[in-house]
């Protein structure tokens, strides 16, 4: 999400998908690789929601891309081990481990009001969507990002998008590519002023795009339009704004947000057309902040909204979020997101604060956990003086997450003497310079590999990727 635009009411726009000419573009001007210097520090062991940790982890490593003004940067990783990151409408590629790395930005990717990467794991195919008003540019490379297919995704999608690709579902077929790709975001309105959570799908790989069917979320809130019964004060408006979606190996498709001031999922298994929700647990979230982009807007649009989830196509579905209490919660669903078990607090017990939540999940079952983390928050009741309180990024792993007390090794990706942020981090955004979320994920060799965004440091809101090793 951009740092500041022009909130916009009305009715959603939805075009219909004409066919369009499909283009093949290089990346931008070949930039030299930009060398990294690896730091780092080391993780702990401990049992999730315990209060005891043991400092026998492993090492954390961090890598300096270079890059400014990274905003809200996602990670993905390909068979071969190649790692794609963004900054705003760029996109970075590492091919040696994060040592180094090459611009590669498809030319027709200048600006973006909201970017997102994405790599289905499946393929290996690297996707880049940015927001231009209310359609999104669309692009995709086959070839580590030499070159570039471009086509406009779907314009009745808006702000805060996210994509996530899965095998077909009955009745939906897909042609030219073997997943279904996803599209979700804010819908129905802009910002603040949304009241849905909209999907579209692609069957041939992003050409071309359809709404999916009915809003995974639309107010009025599920808890009426009583007093306090939305956000920003306004009763029964949630605002649209959810997490990053994920799209599971039998074809299930997710989504993740707070809404309303509780975690939720909406899940369908019909490739969007009619979904189910869930309230995952009753120990809150932050969406009530008033003041979106400076104004009181119907839903704040700088409230913790993100959410995420991973599932393994097997029936068990893993819920995180921050609570009130902000610190991350995991909750485990054995029933395909029917229910949920107990929350367990996933942060070392050092942690006094916690924003940004993302999620990862292997095909060995390890859970991939990171987060923005404080170790000298004021805490309760969020009111003391943040003139001297830092926040860096963590890490975490959790190899059997379906233990009723699962063990977890998790840590900074710097000291605290050289965090990546001072002042607030959330609710809503980090230090104004992390805008909306960081992310996570696990690469071919069972690394952890988090993007995050260096607010501190010599290069402005530099990028910066942490890996925890694998034992």
């Amino acid at each position: 999400m951009s740092r500041s635009r022009a909130p916009r009411i009305g009715a959603p726009r939805i075009w219909p998908r004409a066919a369009v000419a499909v283009l093949a573009s290089v990346a931008a001007a070949a930039v030299p690789s930009i060398a990294s210097t690896p730091g780092g520090s080391h993780a702990v062991t401990f049992v999730a929601g315990s209060k005891s940790q043991s400092a026998n982890g492993p090492r954390i490593d961090l890598f300096r891309t270079g890059f400014a003004n990274a905003g809200e940067p996602n990670i993905g990783i390909a068979k071969d081990g190649t790692i794609y990151s963004d900054v705003q409408a760029k996109v970075v590629r590492s091919t040696n481990g994060g040592k180094s790395w090459t611009n590669i930005t498809p030319s027709t990717h200048v600006t973006s009001l909201d970017p997102f990467l994405y790599v289905d794991k499946a393929t290996s195919r690297v996707y880049k969507a940015d927001l231009a008003g209310t359609c999104q540019i669309l692009s995709w490379s086959d070839d580590r990002g030499a070159t570039w297919t471009d086509a406009p995704a779907a314009c009745n999608q808006s702000d805060h998008e996210s994509l996530s690709a899965a095998p077909p579902v009955a009745g939906l077929p897909t042609v030219g590519y073997p997943n279904i790709l996803y599209n979700c975001s804010q819908t129905a309105g802009y910002n603040g002023y949304s009241f849905a959570s909209g999907c579209a799908r692609s069957l041939d790989g992003g050409l071309t795009w359809h709404p999916t069917g009915s809003y995974a979320f639309n107010d009025p809130s599920p808890y009426g339009i009583a007093e306090n019964s939305g956000d920003s004060g306004i009763p029964g408006i949630c605002n649209g704004d959810v997490g990053p979606i994920f799209a599971g190996p039998d074809g299930a498709l997710y989504v993740p947000r707070g809404w309303c001031g509780q975690p939720w999922l909406a899940i369908s298994h019909d490739g969007g057309t009619t979904w189910s929700r869930v309230q995952v647990a009753h120990n809150g979230m932050n969406t009530s902040v008033a003041g979106g982009f400076g104004l009181v807007a119907p839903g704040s649009g700088q409230s913790d909204h993100e959410a995420a989830v991973m599932a393994d196509g097997k029936g068990h579905v893993f819920f995180l979020w921050m609570a009130l209490d902000r610190l991350p919660y995991l909750a485990v669903s054995r029933d395909g997101g029917r229910t949920f078990g107990k929350p367990l607090r996933v942060s070392p017990p050092s942690v006094r604060e916690a924003w940004g939540p993302a999620l990862d999940l292997d095909a060995k079952g390890r859970l991939a956990i990171a987060y923005m983390g404080s170790t000298n928050s004021p805490g309760k009741p969020w009111t003391g003086s943040y003139a001297l309180t830092t926040f860096t990024g963590y890490l975490g792993l959790v190899t059997r997450p379906l233990d009723s007390r699962p063990v977890v090794v998790s840590g900074p990706v710097t000291p605290a003497s050289t965090a990546l942020a001072r002042g607030t981090c959330g609710p809503g955004r980090c230090n104004d310079g992390i805008l909306d979320f960081i992310d996570v994920t696990i690469g071919p060799a069972g690394d952890v590999w988090g993007a995050f965004v260096d607010t501190a440091g010599q290069v402005s809101d530099e990028l910066v990727i942490g890996r925890l090793r694998a034992r």
